[in-house]
């Protein structure tokens, strides 16, 4: 059963990572300066192989989902459960479901980011081609170089348009060096000569990039991890669903001091017929912290395995149970 938890993990982020990448290419290779015709093949080859991935992930996450079950109903849940009936109810088991929809919305959010920001970049990087391609050439002469040690190498370039000289700072992206006194091919904008760049150096507003690549960024961080945690709530789900629930006390034991290699919070239970077990909580927004020192806290716990769910009581601040994602860190003791 953790092969096929640490299995059905691995496949939601090779589904995730795929998902992204396909969206990612897909845009790249719509806003390329060479055209939609140019390389055609090796772009459609790409994109089918990034969505052929994705939906194989897909499919063996459903093979997987339908795996588990089978053992479960085939073995019980005995391992991690006491015999009994269920001490939750189905409300508090759709509330996990709903926890899922919640991941899954704002792993859609981010997807949207996604695509703006890479759309954005994309349309800046189209702007500069652009320009080299409509946009009028002059010889301009390199004034200064600049390299600073904190920032982005430009140099200033000096040039003319209809007569009369102007100054212009260029944002070196390729890394060519460059020296005071070198000539460039300047390509201004004859509407705007203030919008110019260099044959080489494309000149972007760095200050623009900036604003899309750090939503970027995070993005493609936080898509794969909300992809991650919807599929991990909807797997405690299916297992609560299978399992229900069963009435325990337990406590929190957190792993102070914070230091490397710092784990998360340990819940250990003891249920009503005396059995005791370990669970880790998960990584998740849903930490179980918020509880350590507290003991013996009457609760209520499902699932299996990996896909673990601890429901403790609800506080001052939360008016409903709080349900924290955990994992078995070994099998259940019996008393005695």
């Amino acid at each position: 059963m953790r092969r096929l938890s640490r299995r059905r993990t691995g496949w939601v982020v090779t589904g995730a990572l795929g998902a992204s990448a396909f969206t990612v290419y897909a845009i790249g290779a719509a806003a390329s300066p060479a055209g939609p015709g140019r390389a055609l093949g090796a772009h459609a080859a790409v994109l089918a192989l990034l969505a052929g991935l994705t939906v194989f992930a897909v499919l063996r996450i459903r093979a997987d989902d339908r795996r588990a079950d089978a053992v479960l109903t085939r073995t019980g849940a005995g391992l991690w459960l006491p015999p009994g009936d269920d001490a939750g109810g189905d409300a508090e088991t759709r509330r996990l479901r709903v926890l899922g929809v919640r991941a899954a919305g704002i792993a859609m959010l981010w997807f949207g980011v996604l695509l703006g920001t890479t759309s954005g970049l994309a349309q800046l990087d189209d702007a500069a081609e652009h320009l080299l391609v409509t946009g009028a050439r002059t010889t301009g002469v390199v004034e200064s170089v600049h390299d600073p040690t904190k920032g982005t190498p430009s140099m200033r370039v000096r040039f003319e348009v209809n007569g009369r000289s102007r100054t212009a700072e260029i944002v070196r992206d390729t890394g060519r060096r460059y020296r005071p006194g070198e000539e460039v091919t300047v390509v201004y904008d004859r509407d705007d000569p203030a919008h110019v760049r260099t044959v080489e150096e494309p000149n972007g507003d760095q200050h623009l990039t900036g604003l899309f690549v750090v939503p970027l960024l995070l993005a493609l961080v936080a898509v794969p991890w909300s992809v991650v945690s919807a599929g991990n709530w909807w797997r405690r789900y299916r297992a609560v669903r299978h399992t229900g629930w069963r009435a325990a006390t337990v406590t929190v034991v957190a792993d102070y001091p914070v230091r490397k290699g710092r784990h998360r919070p340990d819940i250990q239970v003891r249920y009503g017929d005396g059995s005791r077990m370990v669970l880790r909580a998960a990584a998740s927004s849903h930490g179980a912290t918020v509880f350590h020192g507290r003991r013996n806290l009457e609760a209520r716990v499902g699932g299996w395995g990996r896909g673990m769910v601890v429901l403790f009581p609800h506080t001052r601040l939360r008016k409903r149970p709080y349900a924290v994602p955990a994992y078995a860190l070994s099998e259940r003791r019996r008393a005695g």
